[in-house]
């Protein structure tokens, strides 16, 4: 914990946040990126008649799919955030509230 002043910081969340707010845009670009190399290994398929054309589609396709799972885990990555970030916020409202009322025994649920 960090002294700051006369009150006392454990956790600072406005990164958490500042990411939570730029979750969509964050899915939204890297989804672009696939559909931009999509547009290019169509493009290339169409235009391509050399001995490595067919290879090249192949691991493209291959690329393609490591792409949609990257996304995937970025979505994981970022719904995860947001989970913890609850918790924090969880966290941080019942220690205020036992911090305005020490005494008073939490209830048993």
């Amino acid at each position: 914990m960090a002294g700051n002043g006369d009150r006392c910081v454990c956790i600072d969340t406005r990164a958490f946040d500042k990411c939570i707010r730029m979750k969509e845009n964050f899915i939204t670009r890297y989804a672009q990126i696939g559909e931009q190399y999509e547009k290019i290994v169509k493009e290339l398929d169409r235009n391509w008649d050399g001995l490595g054309a067919q290879t090249f589609i192949s691991d493209a396709q291959v690329i393609r799919k490591n792409i949609t799972g990257i996304a995937d885990i970025l979505s994981a990555m970022c719904n995860a955030l947001e989970d913890m970030r609850a918790s924090f916020g969880e966290c941080d409202h019942s220690l205020g509230e036992f911090n305005r009322n020490p005494e008073q025994q939490p209830s048993e649920s």
